[in-house]
């Protein structure tokens, strides 16, 4: 009797043919991995630790990038702004019910010293762009808060657009 030493390749090739239309199925079947999304999206959502009551002297402002506490009446809230769509967006408010009030800053030097001013037009969001808000920078300022912030709370904020309308996103508290 002859035996063919080949006699498992056939059974070997099919497992094989099998293994890769599974494969091809299933890929087929899944959705891309990377599809653009259109709209506004909010990463890296931020915001920093901070008292509602506050110590004399401590108050109140967004101090840039002095490395000073933030502890105080107010806070602010950091993140990047991307906007997946082919035409400009604009933030236009943002509301936390951690805050008596909250608007959308900027920071800017005045002289020597560098002071806050509220963007009462908005932010500006370019199309198939980003916008970084960050400390000594854009952020949203949360003036007057109703709560601590605490290191690793959470909190969500809602962002109004003139476009793409209410994102709401959560801030986790960080110190700074």
């Amino acid at each position: 009797m002859i035996q063919n030493k080949n006699a498992k390749v056939p059974v070997a090739a099919t497992l094989a043919v099998f293994a890769m239309l599974a494969m091809l199925l299933i890929t087929a079947c899944a959705p891309p991995a990377s599809a653009p999304t259109a709209g506004i999206q909010a990463s890296n959502v931020w915001a920093r630790a901070a008292n509602a009551g506050g110590m004399a002297g401590d108050a109140s402002s967004d101090s840039g990038d002095s490395g000073m506490n933030m502890a105080g009446m107010n806070s602010a809230v950091y993140m990047v702004l991307s906007n997946g769509s082919a035409t400009p967006d604009r933030l236009v408010s943002a509301a936390a019910d951690v805050a008596g009030a909250v608007e959308i800053h900027e920071t800017v030097m005045d002289g020597d010293v560098m002071r806050m001013q509220q963007l009462t037009d908005g932010l500006e969001v370019p199309a198939n762009g980003q916008v970084e808000l960050k400390p000594g920078g854009l952020h949203v300022m949360l003036i007057g808060l109703t709560r601590d912030l605490n290191p690793g709370e959470t909190f969500p904020v809602t962002l109004q657009f003139e476009q793409a309308g209410a994102v709401t996103v959560e801030a986790e508290v960080r110190q700074p």
